[in-house]
């Protein structure tokens, strides 16, 4: 059994989510959205507004980088010309009325191409108004990327004599890709919004761990053979890890 409860500690909305057998007091941040703290069912509001007063400035600094992130990365919006990057280049949407009876997107080198059935459009109908537009969005990106990340895979494993067991594509949160002891290589498809290079040093790097299931000098050599400068995408990375926010699913 769970329940959730809600207040404001300071100038924040707080959602309490309670537990059971839950032995501490936790607290979690987002972007743009209320502190979740979870706790057990027995813990008392005093106790957790006196944990997440202990956390104040780092409540306080965490928030204040997530505005800084938001003004760097606005949220995408579904409308005419918004900016969205596809294998590091920024592509404009645009709308294209279709005879075909279903929504699809296909892209140029300029524009992502939002194709709508002729009968689904009018003349003032907006384009984030459109019930399946994000959707078929997010289909178009992960079909693209799982067809050309199992090319660069194929690619890469060639090149490094390294080859996986399988290789899976999932929508990681905070991971870019994994590989696990049964060297099966797992790859975040919404890579597909770096540039190529990026795209590479991500498969390099797991498929070195084939090798070395660890981070010593000898994977790093093994990496630096294959992407000398490794070092300033994984530098680009971290700058720029929140483009992909526009492909997470909404809850």
């Amino acid at each position: 059994m769970s329940g959730k409860e809600t207040f404001l500690f300071a100038k924040w909305p707080v959602e309490v989510h309670r537990r059971n057998f839950r032995r501490s007091v936790s607290i979690y941040l987002y972007p743009n959205k209320p502190i979740k703290v979870v706790a057990a069912k027995s813990t008392s509001q005093k106790v957790i507004v006196d944990f997440l007063m202990a956390k104040k400035d780092w409540i306080e600094k965490t928030f204040v980088k997530f505005s800084e992130i938001t003004e760097k990365f606005p949220e995408k919006r579904i409308k005419a010309y918004e900016n969205f990057p596809f294998k590091g280049v920024e592509r404009k949407l645009k709308v294209v009325i279709t005879l075909h009876k279903k929504t699809f997107v296909s892209v140029t080198d300029e524009h992502l191409l939002l194709h709508i059935p002729r009968n689904d459009w009018s003349a003032d109908s907006l384009i984030e108004e459109h019930p399946t537009a994000l959707k078929e969005i997010r289909h178009f990106y992960k079909r693209e990327a799982v067809d050309f990340l199992s090319q660069r895979v194929a690619y890469w494993s060639e090149q490094m004599h390294l080859r996986p067991s399988q290789v899976k594509f999932r929508e990681q949160k905070t991971r870019w890709g994994s590989c696990s002891s049964k060297k099966i290589i797992n790859l975040n498809w919404r890579l597909i919004v770096f540039a190529e290079e990026v795209i590479d040093y991500v498969i390099v790097h797991e498929l070195a761990h084939l090798q070395h299931m660890n981070h010593s000098d000898r994977f790093w050599g093994l990496v630096e053979t294959y992407v000398a400068n490794y070092k300033d995408i994984v530098r680009t990375m971290r700058e720029s890890q929140y483009l992909v926010e526009f492909l997470s699913e909404k809850s």
